[in-house]
C-alpha cells in the first residue's frame, strides 16, 4: 500500500504505470489507494490562504440549510470563462475527494460539466451514468454523452450515455423513448445513483439549455405560471415545487422526485445571477451540496 502511494502522489505515476510495474489491474490499484486514504496511511492536505472564503462557505451554509457548501475563487484563471472554470476545478476536487470505488456517478449536462473533464485527474473506480437526454453542440464543444463518456474513462468505470434528446419535439416522441429498452435501462440506473451532479438554471434563454428548444407558448406559459429554475430538465417555482404546463412531457430523464431520492446532489453554479434558482432549489429539496463562485455565494447572502 506505502510503494503504490507513493508512486501515485509523491511520484505522479498513472495508475496504468503502477499496475503494470505491480502485476496489480488499475482497479486493484485504486482500491489501494482508497484504502490508504481510508486508513489514514495517507492525508490530503490542501493549502488554503484565504480562510475568508471558509467563513463565506459556511455563512451560506448555514443561511441555506444544507449539508456542504464549497465557495472558490476564480483567482488568476486565464479561462476566457473564469468563474465556469474555477467552479469545474472545484467540482472535480470535491469528487476526487468523495465518490467511493463502486460508487454510481449521475451527471446532467451544464457549462461547468462541460468543463469538469478537463480538470478530473483522478477519481475512484465508478460508474458513470447520465441522468438526462443528450445535448449536442457545433463545433469543439462537448455535449452530455462526450462528457459521460470522458468522465468515465478517468474514472476506469462503465459510462453509460442515452443516445437520445434531451428534449423531444412531442409527448408521444417522448413517451417511445422511455420505453426504449436501452434508454430505460440507463433511466433505470440513474435513479440509483449514489451521487448527482446538476447545474441550475434560470428560466431565461442565456440560463437554460431547455428553454431555447420548446415551442415559444410553452416558454410564455411557464414563465407565467412561475418558473424560477430549471434542474434536469425540469422546471421549479420559488419554493422549489414543479412546474408543468407542458414541458414535463417533452423531456426525456429522471423526475424530481427520482432525484430527490439520490442521496446526494452536487449543484455547481456561477454567476450572482442565479441566486434566486439557486433558493429555489434547495426549498424543493433538490441540492445537498453547493459548489459556487463567489459573487453567487453572496448574493445568496444578499451582500
Amino acid at each position: 500500500m506505502l510503494d503504490v502511494a507513493r508512486a501515485y502522489y509523491l511520484h505522479d505515476r498513472s495508475k496504468v504505470d503502477i499496475a503494470r510495474q505491480t502485476g496489480l489491474s488499475r482497479w486493484q490499484v485504486a482500491r489501494v489507494l482508497a484504502d490508504a486514504r481510508d486508513s489514514g496511511l495517507v492525508t490530503i492536505h490542501v493549502a488554503d490562504d484565504d480562510p475568508g472564503a471558509r467563513d463565506l462557505a459556511g455563512q451560506v451554509r448555514d443561511a441555506l440549510g444544507i449539508s456542504e457548501v464549497i465557495v472558490v475563487d476564480r483567482g488568476a484563471s486565464t479561462a476566457l470563462t473564469p468563474s465556469i472554470d474555477a467552479v469545474a476545478s472545484g467540482l472535480a476536487e470535491y469528487l476526487s475527494e468523495t465518490v467511493r470505488a463502486g460508487e454510481t456517478l449521475g451527471i446532467v449536462w451544464s457549462r461547468i460539466v462541460e468543463a469538469l473533464p478537463g480538470k478530473l485527474r483522478s477519481m475512484a473506480p465508478c460508474d458513470v451514468v447520465q441522468l438526462a437526454g443528450a445535448l449536442t453542440f457545433p463545433g469543439n464543444r462537448v455535449g452530455s454523452v462526450e462528457v459521460i463518456r470522458q468522465v468515465a474513462r478517468v474514472a476506469e468505470g462503465t459510462a453509460h450515455p442515452i443516445y437520445a434528446p434531451l428534449v423531444a419535439p412531442t409527448g408521444e416522441t417522448a413517451a417511445a423513448l422511455r420505453r426504449a429498452p436501452e434508454i430505460a435501462k440507463v433511466l433505470d440506473r440513474a435513479m440509483h445513483a449514489d451521487r448527482a451532479v446538476v447545474g441550475i438554471g434560470t428560466w431565461t434563454r442565456e440560463g437554460s439549455s431547455i428553454l431555447p428548444l420548446l415551442p415559444e407558448e410553452l416558454v410564455s406559459a411557464t414563465a407565467a405560471a412561475g418558473a424560477a429554475a430549471v434542474i434536469s430538465g425540469r422546471v421549479i417555482d420559488a419554493d422549489g415545487q414543479a412546474i408543468d404546463v407542458g414541458v414535463d412531457e417533452h423531456i426525456l430523464g429522471v423526475s424530481l422526485d427520482q432525484l430527490r431520492g439520490i442521496p446526494s446532489v452536487i449543484g455547481a453554479c456561477a454567476g450572482a445571477h442565479r441566486a434566486d434558482a439557486v433558493r429555489a432549489a434547495v426549498r424543493g429539496g433538490l441540492v445537498d451540496v453547493l459548489i459556487a463562485d463567489e459573487p453567487l455565494a453572496r448574493a445568496l447572502l444578499g451582500s
